[in-house]
């Protein structure tokens, strides 16, 4: 559909707060930290293995209780941040990742890893569908481009986290890394009060929406909603993939492993400096439109990768899906936004963050065995496919609209 007349989010046409970012830029440094303490956690699971005597199959438990704790809570909390609860939910969000990092810090066995990673991962489910909300909210004629911010602070966080934790943990000890992520957390939670978060997120809700179930699943029967879900789904196809194989993949093509690290730089880079731009493209052509683009583009490029012969080859073509993805990411999460009924903003996003990272799971747990019995070219082949095909059904879900509900 066409942008609502009223603010995103805002059934009482509220006038957003002044300035054109009003007080994101203190909500985009603790994403970088939110999300650079959760990819940290990676980079050093070998050490806590090694160090504590962690069976192979523990770390596995630990890197998914993330996982189950973000998607339950974005499924089950995200819309009470609709209900004038967003600064609580952003609160809950980096309290739960402060306990999850002393728990790492304090923590020799795998029960208490898998517990610190349980919280952590439901304090992310808690913050970021709330604070998508707020960036969404805080300039409605600029929704892609606080969205592109934010996804741009997002991979700073994930590509830094891991350096960052290494580093550390070399100089300082295992636990150095978890007790400074915890003390910026802490740092970042006395800010939350200066905070500004738009009016529609902050005053409670009128009783009509109280009614409106907090499980947001009854959004997929509005078809910009599915629309939506679907292109945040597709977007994440070849994602939980390469978190599976992009490292085997370029050592099978033989990189080594500092190679590894800065093809995902190498990414990196070009995403965080063009997100923002790529946002203000939604903004401009539609979020639909510019995200269906970036999928055309997208399946392609995710066979592309199975059949380059050398590692640099591969590098240099991330550069150019990490052009493409900086539109991709803030167009879906605008799509959402502007799809989502007054009052139902953060709930949408929770809706499709879940589904995100269910796409994610599920494609990463089946592309290793794929990758193991035929090779590259049919599993990138494979996931660039399922793209395409999303991409052309999604297509056609959206040009049978009526123009009066059509998002572009």
């Amino acid at each position: 559909m066409s942008a609502p007349s009223t603010p995103v989010g805002s059934p009482t046409g509220a006038t957003p707060p002044t300035g054109r970012l009003g007080g994101l830029g203190r909500l985009l440094g603790t994403v970088v930290a939110l999300d650079a303490a959760s990819s940290m956690v990676f980079a050093l699971l070998a050490s806590l293995r090694s160090e504590y005597g962690l069976a192979t199959w523990h770390l596995g438990l630990i890197s998914g209780s993330a996982f189950l704790g973000s998607v339950t809570a974005q499924l089950t909390l995200a819309g009470f941040a609709d209900r004038g609860r967003a600064r609580a939910l952003l609160r809950i969000g980096l309290g739960l990742a402060i306990v999850g990092n002393l728990l790492f810090a304090a923590g020799s066995s795998a029960v208490v890893f898998v517990a610190g990673r349980l919280l952590a991962g439901f304090g992310t489910g808690c913050f970021y569908p709330a604070a998508r909300a707020v960036a969404a909210t805080t300039d409605p004629d600029r929704i892609g481009h606080n969205l592109g911010r934010m996804a741009a602070a997002n991979l700073i966080g994930f590509t830094a986290g891991p350096v960052f934790g290494t580093v550390l943990a070399e100089v300082a000890g295992l636990r150095a890394p978890f007790l400074v992520a915890a003390a910026i957390a802490a740092l970042s939670l006395t800010q939350l009060g200066r905070l500004p978060i738009p009016a529609s997120l902050e005053a409670p809700p009128d009783p009509a929406a109280q009614r409106e179930p907090v499980l947001a699943f009854d959004l997929l029967r509005q078809r910009p909603v599915a629309i939506a879900v679907g292109l945040a789904v597709a977007l994440f196809v070849p994602i939980g993939m390469y978190d599976a194989l992009w490292s085997q993949y370029l050592a099978d093509r033989g990189a080594s492993a500092t190679f590894v690290g800065v093809s995902m730089a190498i990414y990196g880079i070009p995403f965080a400096l063009l997100a923002s731009a790529g946002g203000r493209l939604a903004d401009r052509v539609g979020p639909v439109r510019c995200a269906l683009a970036g999928l055309a583009v997208g399946a392609p490029m995710t066979w592309l990768y199975g059949v380059l012969p050398n590692p640099w080859l591969i590098a240099s073509a991330s550069i150019l899906e990490a052009a493409v993805q900086a539109a991709s990411f803030p167009a879906t999460q605008t799509a959402m936004a502007r799809a989502c009924p007054p009052g139902r903003l953060a709930a949408g996003q929770g809706l499709a963050g879940a589904f995100q990272q269910v796409t994610a799971a599920t494609t990463a747990f089946s592309a290793a065995p794929l990758y193991g019995a035929t090779g590259s070219a049919v599993t990138f082949g494979a996931a660039g496919g399922l793209v395409g095909v999303l991409a052309i059904v999604l297509a056609f879900a959206q040009r049978a609209m009526r123009p009066s509900t059509n998002p572009r």
